[in-house]
């Protein structure tokens, strides 16, 4: 399965969150695809029985200003969050992207800017030391 599949996947389900399994998808994969509608959720089923949430979309933006590393970490299941926050100092794509002053620029919704100052702002509280 590829990410475009996972999508029309998602789209035909008219569900809100779909599941998939690990491997399904992969960071290079978001290079190639057009533009991916935030809100796309998928509980991504590892092997290890780990389950992660992820919107799509918020991928999209990461991998649009090139921080391709974080998505392939966050796609392996078999890396925990506790290891993903030490390595970038957040937990969800959301919280990453938030703490990304460089891609929060390539965001025009006006919606999504004001929620990631509220949890750039709530991830500042949490850990000062970033």
């Amino acid at each position: 399965m590829t990410l475009s599949d996972v999508i029309l996947r998602y789209l035909l389900s008219e569900e809100p969150i779909i599941e998939i399994n690990e491997n399904e998808i992969n960071a290079e994969e978001f290079k190639n695809v057009d533009e991916i509608s935030i809100g796309i959720r998928v509980i991504i089923i590892g092997k290890n029985r780990r389950r992660r949430l992820v919107d799509l979309g918020l991928l999209q933006i990461i991998v649009k200003c090139g921080h391709l590393d974080f998505i392939r970490d966050y796609l392996d299941m078999k890396v925990t969050l506790r290891d993903i926050y030490a390595k970038y100092r957040a937990y969800t794509e959301l919280e990453y992207l938030a703490i990304n002053d460089e891609c929060v620029k390539l965001i025009n919704d006006l919606d999504l800017k004001y929620v990631l100052s509220r949890v750039k702002s709530a991830s500042e509280k949490r850990s000062p030391s970033s």
